[in-house]
This record gives C-alpha cells, structure tokens and sequence, in this order.
C-alpha cells in the first residue's frame, strides 16, 4: 500500500469511527430528548383538558348523570375523563378500556390489539384525566427526525472523505514532483536537489539526500583522480623499466648490469610512488579519521621509526625532550608524516647537512619544525610544495610526499607551513593536536 492510501485510509477510518460515535451519541439524546418532549405534551394536553372542565357542572363527577359523551376519536390519540369512583364522563376509543383505565396519575405503557401505547393520568381535585400516544405515531416522528439528522451526517462524512483525500494528494504532491524530478535525471547526473518550495517536513530529508549525493561526487572525484594520478605518473616508470628490461636482454656483462640496476631502481620508484597514491587516495576519502578519537603516540618513538626507514639518523640532531611529547595522531600516520618530511630533506638539501628538529607545546598544540639547510626556494615555490606531482628544479621523487602531510595533518586540525631563506633551505612548521607529556 502506497503512502498515500495509506494516509487516506487511517484518517478515513478514524474519521468514519468518531463521526460514527458521535452520531449514535446524537441519535441516542435527540431520541430521549424527543420522548421527554412528547411525554410533556402528553402532560399539558391532560392539563389543558382538566382547564376546560372546570366550567362543567360538578354533577358530571358525583354520578347524579349516567349519560356518556363520546369524543370523535383522532387516529393515533385518546383520551377519556372520568371521576374518582370511576364513572366515565366523556372520552374516546370506548373500546379502549384497557388502555384508558388507568387509576394511579404518571406515566404508564399500555397495549391494545398488538399495538403500543404511552399514557399519561391526570388526578386533579375530583375528576380524572387520562390521555395517551400511539407508539407508532411516535416512533414514525423519530424516524422522519432521525433520516433529517442522518442525511446531513453522511453528506458531511462523504465531503470530508473527498476533502481528505484531496487534502492528502495536495500534500504528498512535493514528493510526486520529487519522485517524477529524479526519474527524470541522467544517471551521471549527482548535482544537489533544490529545497526550495517543498515542505518544511521534507526538506532534511533532502538535504541528507544532498549530503550523500556530495560525499558520493566526492568519492567519484577522488576515484577518478587516483585513475588519472595512477596513469599520469606510473606510465614513464612503466616505460623506463620495460626500456631498461629490453636493453638488458641485447647486451652482456657491464652493460646487461646497469641495465638491471636501472630497470631496479625504475620499480623501487614505481612501488614508492603506488603507495604514496594509495596512501592519499586514502587520506582523501571521507571520514579516515572524523568521527572517532585519535590514539596518541610518543613523538620519540615516532621519529626514530622514521630515521630509519629513511636512513637519516646520522643527519638529525633534535632535544631529548621530544621523548616526552605524545601526538594526538595514530602511529602509522604520524611515521609517515616525518618520513616525508626527512625523506625530502634528504632528497633535496645539501648532500650531508644536519637536520634539525625542535619541538615545544603550546595551547593544545605541538609545534614541531624540521629545517634542512640547501638552495633557497623562491616564494612562488613554496606555495606550490604541496601540489600533486610538483617537483620544482629537482626531477626525482614522487611530488606526492608533501601534498601526503599536508593531507595528513590537515585531516588531524593541524597545519604545516613552509620558509625558506636567510641560510635556510627549507624550515617546515608543523602544527598538530598534543596528546600530551609523558
């Protein structure tokens, strides 16, 4: 069941039933309302008949007459008045003894030939007035009352249903467009949804549909830019080592070597820069590390890991003190930030120059900069350190391992920033979130 009949028919139902109890609430006061009524006109008509007799000679009520007067009878009504020793002075339906011998004054229901009746008696000073209601001329004045009530009911109850059901169709029309909307696009086609004009009920439902459509473009983005990074920068190793292979099988001793080495060394860079792109398709894609706490690791220990996954441990010179600093940062992470970075001092600074490495704390952060000394680098350079594949004067490496850190630490709510200039090739600041001292 689609959720428009689904709507129309809960509010149907529960419209239906409460008109439904009010109306045999209605029907059931208007009938008791009614048989009052008819029970006091059957009162005032005894009072009105015992008016008028006060005019007749009191010889009527004490026997000394043993004549009758019969009243025309009326169909449906009778009447008959008598005195306190019983003697019937005038009335109607003679016949109707056992209806209209009623001696104790009220209310009272008699039967005649089948046939139902309502009495009332009268006891006023000496005489004795009994009037009474067929029940067939009161139940047929309660239909004809219940069918005017009734009829408005139903009216009212078919309008409401179709007002419902156009209420409901008008209502649910913002998500027919919207269904009509999106069957209408192209597959390709991830653009955001407008919100504007729809109901207030249906636009955060729309703006998550646009917040999972912008994370689904971003994931096909970055899925896209991995292909063209992979085929841009993995095509000259490829070629080189396919080059250097093909040397290798034409040529012998010295020169089959070298090509070997070459053809090596083109697969060593091959795998470094796969994983550098692996890694920051990674770091790219959404939530890497949002949404949960990040383990902390000692700075020391960090370091050391990355002096010698990169050799340059004769070359650093940093304070014992960065043993007791902890960073807000998985280990893995972190080792790979400081591999980049003394990866690239190495590659790009004076051949055998010191690195140094300082660190200090301050409001939440750890400040930790690296300086290698080399050329200095022009400012519109340094800018551009963290492009993609920019690789300035200097034709080796990836051009991925800074763009790598920044991706990292930006990640983390931190920041790294660059200078270069007065004796100082390169100084890179890193700012990220502190775990903390030992």
């Amino acid at each position: 069941m689609n959720l428009r009949l689904r709507l129309v028919a809960t509010l149907g139902i529960t419209l239906v039933l409460l008109w439904s109890i009010t109306a045999v609430w209605s029907m059931r006061d208007l009938s008791s309302q009614l048989e009052q009524s008819l029970d006091q006109r059957l009162a005032q008509s005894a009072r009105m008949v015992s008016g008028l007799l006060d005019r007749v000679p009191t010889t009527s009520w004490n026997g000394a007459e043993e004549e009758t007067s019969t009243i025309p009878s009326l169909d449906g009504i009778a009447c008959r008045v008598s005195s306190l020793r019983g003697h019937v002075v005038a009335g109607t339906h003679p016949e109707m003894n056992d209806v209209l011998s009623v001696e104790a004054k009220g209310y009272r229901y008699r039967e005649h030939n089948g046939q139902g009746w309502r009495v009332y008696t009268l006891v006023d000073d000496d005489k004795r007035i009994t009037v009474a209601d067929r029940l067939n001329e009161r139940e047929a004045l309660l239909q004809q009352v219940r069918r005017a009530a009734l009829y408005p009911f139903l009216l009212a109850l078919v309008g409401s249903l179709v007002a419902l059901w156009w209420g409901v169709t008008r209502g649910l029309a913002p998500l027919s467009s919207l269904q009509q909307r999106l069957m209408s696009r192209n597959h390709d086609d991830l653009s955001a949804l407008p919100i504007r004009g729809l109901p207030a009920e249906i636009r955060p439902l729309i703006d998550s549909f646009n917040t999972l459509l912008a994370r689904t473009r971003r994931m096909l983005e970055l899925e896209q830019r991995f292909t063209d990074d992979a085929a841009h920068e993995l095509r000259t190793p490829l070629t080189a080592v396919r080059t250097h292979l093909q040397i290798a099988r034409r040529v012998e001793g010295h020169q089959q070597y070298e090509a070997m080495q070459q053809a090596e060394a083109g697969v060593d860079r091959l795998t470094k820069t796969l994983g550098q792109l692996l890694l920051l398709a990674r770091m790219e894609s959404e939530g890497i590390t949002r949404g949960r706490r990040p383990d902390t690791t000692s700075l020391g220990e960090a370091l050391e890991m990355a002096m010698t996954e990169t050799g340059s441990r004769d070359y650093c010179h940093y304070p014992q003190g960065v043993n007791q600093v902890r960073i807000a940062l998985p280990e893995s992470l972190l080792v790979t930030v400081l591999r980049n970075l003394l990866e690239n001092a190495m590659r790009h600074g004076t051949l055998g120059a010191s690195i140094e490495i300082s660190v200090q704390e301050s409001k939440g952060m750890a400040i930790i900069d690296i300086t290698s000394q080399g050329e200095t680098i022009a400012s519109e350079h340094l800018s551009r350190l963290t492009e993609r594949f920019h690789r300035g004067d200097h034709p080796k490496g990836s051009g991925l391992g800074l763009s790598i850190v920044e991706s990292i630490v930006t990640r983390v709510g931190g920041r790294v920033t660059f200078a270069s200039g007065n004796g100082v090739g390169l100084k890179v600041i890193l700012q990220l979130p502190s775990g903390g001292t030992v």
